[in-house]
């Protein structure tokens, strides 16, 4: 995609994670062998009051199956540090890592209240 139409998106984005008041959190998807681009730290700059405020955020590190476990720890640390307040996840659908952790915590966002539900025998 060109990065003008990038940038579009990005506005178009920022405008609605600022004034949206409804919005209980945002998920970031970021691949962790590119880290977080340009736009994503922009992106994250615009909500860090929000986060502030109680907005929840959540960085998937996508594809972590393709790093060692040196990198893993890498990327994580380093995406704890960006996020400012949210919180930073491994995650890996193809082997299915991080998948019931992130599900659990965006149940958790929606149901502030609510216990857990039970998992499946």
């Amino acid at each position: 995609m060109p990065k003008a139409d990038k940038i579009r998106w990005q506005q178009v984005m920022a405008n609605y994670l600022v004034t949206r008041e409804t919005l209980t959190g945002v998920v970031m998807l970021v691949d962790p062998r590119q880290g977080l681009t340009e736009l994503d730290d922009i992106l994250l700059e615009v909500i860090r009051p929000r986060v502030e405020q109680g907005l929840k955020l959540l960085v998937l590190l996508t594809k972590s199956d393709k790093l060692n476990r040196s990198e893993q720890n890498k990327a994580l640390s380093i995406a704890r540090l960006q996020t400012g307040g949210g919180e930073a996840r491994l995650f890996s659908a193809l082997k299915k890592e991080g998948v019931e952790e992130a599900s659990l915590l965006l149940w958790q966002w929606t149901h502030p209240d609510a216990e857990p539900p039970a998992e499946p025998a």
